[in-house]
């Protein structure tokens, strides 16, 4: 398939595993206190903040470029597609979830305040949908492989 594939493709293996490791942290961190879900959510947050821009940056660009090389096949619409994809779960990240996590960090994770529990439960309420945009991305990318 070429380099830009396996880029693309790379890039939204590891966009879609992060996101199902976060779902699938959600559905064991619900049963743990607030507390003991802030402990492990800040520095999560912290390290995924530094390094989500760039792999979504990078797996925008090679699609949009693997989409514009193959311009008039199957293979351009489903590049296209992915960067929708990729395009619409950044932009729930930044308009609705990165101020939860801005929110989220301001509290002390060994003393928090009950509104930490409604920003806990909005996060989950909208993670499930960025995870769905994820491995869709990533499954589109994959069915290229037998184009």
């Amino acid at each position: 398939m070429g380099f830009l594939w396996t880029l693309s493709t790379l890039l939204a293996g590891l966009n879609a595993g992060i996101l199902v490791s976060g779902l699938l942290e959600g559905v064991y961190m619900k049963r743990v206190s607030l507390s003991g879900y802030l402990q492990m959510h800040q520095p999560r947050d912290a390290l995924l903040s530094r390094w989500m821009p760039p792999i979504l940056i990078a797996l925008m660009v090679s699609c949009l470029l693997l989409g514009l090389l193959n311009l008039g096949r199957i293979e351009a619409t489903l590049a296209f597609l992915t960067f929708f994809l990729v395009v619409t779960d950044v932009v729930i990240t930044v308009r609705l979830m990165v101020p939860l996590n801005m929110q989220l960090q301001t509290y002390n994770a060994l003393n928090p305040v009950q509104e930490a529990q409604n920003i806990r439960t909005r996060w989950y309420a909208l993670h499930p949908w960025r995870t769905l945009l994820g491995v869709s991305a990533f499954l589109v990318l994959l069915t290229m492989a037998w184009i």
